[in-house]
């Protein structure tokens, strides 16, 4: 035969009452074990305190943002007249350096790595390879797992066990450095470095900038750059050697004032040929030496810093009374709970 439902009765359901009385009875029971949960808190709370204290470190951040405004060169006859000295005024690495590039590059290895073995006076170990490997493997240099790098050495010269340190390094560097556009449409790229040391963070935001400022300007006017030295120095050729015909000239003039026979006359008109296509030469060559760095001054892009870090920074700091707080509420809570679990682990089942 089926068993049929039986329907719940009043006294089979919990009333508002018996709840409220079943709560008190628990903070009852709780109020008894009150001394023993404040001092778990108390212990929670110094536990906080002394880990935040002696295990978290302060962070300061470097905060810089700057916009890339590039110029561009007239076109013009300018190429054409350096044509004919078989020179190329034109710059090259524009594309190179979009913004979505350049965010890439300032977290690359070559810009981090150039940076890192710069050679800064204001440090003791001269430059910030050896200080960030101060300021965070202080015990292993202790030990001599690893060893500060010579300021002098050459990077070529790096032994395997150098070149494994500087990559471990970079690789933590480019863990806290963020590098980001504002805003989508824009051009403003903002550029944060975290690290526990404040002036090595403040250096080396400034020091990454420096870097890609001397890449990007290498990489898009560097040939119009090398067109102007040699320009330069053609200049200084010509006009030595037209100031030693000139002389030479001038010379032979004199000792020749006296003489009627016109073929004693044909070195000196020789030597005045020279001197007037060197002076037509010299000509050529200075304008198109100013042309150039006429066109160098157009094309060169400036990377324009609009907000740059400045002593003291921001930082982060260990946050030791709000992790006290914290840990000490939730050791508190566990501490309930356990004498809770007790209390119903040995309640008699009726």
């Amino acid at each position: 035969m089926n068993e049929q439902l039986q329907p719940i009765t009043p006294s089979d359901e919990i009333s508002l009452k018996e709840l409220i009385q079943k709560l008190q009875a628990t903070l009852t029971y709780l109020w008894g074990y009150r001394w023993r949960l404040m001092l778990m808190g108390l212990l929670g709370g110094a536990l906080g305190f002394g880990y935040a204290h002696f295990f978290k470190k302060v962070l300061y951040t470097s905060h810089l943002t700057f916009i890339v405004e590039e110029k561009t060169a007239g076109g013009g006859n300018l190429m054409g007249l350096a044509s004919q000295f078989g020179l190329d005024l034109g710059g090259g690495g524009g594309g190179m350096f979009s913004s979505d590039n350049l965010i890439l590059l300032l977290r690359s290895q070559k810009i981090l790595e150039s940076a890192l073995l710069e050679p800064k006076p204001e440090l003791e170990n001269n430059h910030l390879l050896n200080a960030y490997l101060q300021n965070n493997y202080s015990e292993a240099l202790e030990k001599g797992k690893i060893k500060l790098i010579p300021t002098d050495k050459e990077r070529k010269a790096f032994t395997r066990a150098e070149d494994s340190t500087l990559a471990i390094v970079i690789s933590q560097i480019q863990k806290s450095t963020q590098v980001n556009k504002l805003d989508k449409k824009a051009s403003i790229i903002d550029l944060k470095l975290t690290d526990t040391n404040e002036l090595w963070a403040f250096l080396m935001s400034q020091l990454i900038i420096e870097k890609a400022t001397e890449m990007y300007l290498e990489l898009k006017t560097g040939k119009t750059s090398r067109t102007v030295a040699i320009l330069e120095s053609r200049v200084d050729s010509v006009k030595k050697e037209l100031d030693v015909f000139m002389g030479s000239a001038a010379l032979e003039a004199d000792q020749n004032q006296s003489l009627v026979l016109m073929r004693a006359r044909v070195p000196a008109a020789k030597k005045q040929i020279q001197i007037q296509m060197l002076t037509a030469m010299y000509g050529e060559l200075v304008k198109n030496l100013e042309l150039t760095k006429f066109t160098l001054e157009r094309e060169e892009p400036v990377i324009q810093i609009i907000d740059q870090p400045n002593l003291p920074l921001n930082w982060k700091g260990q946050g030791r009374q709000i992790t006290a707080v914290v840990v000490g509420f939730l050791l508190f809570i566990l501490a309930a709970l356990w004498f809770l679990i007790k209390k119903w682990w040995y309640m008699p089942i009726s």
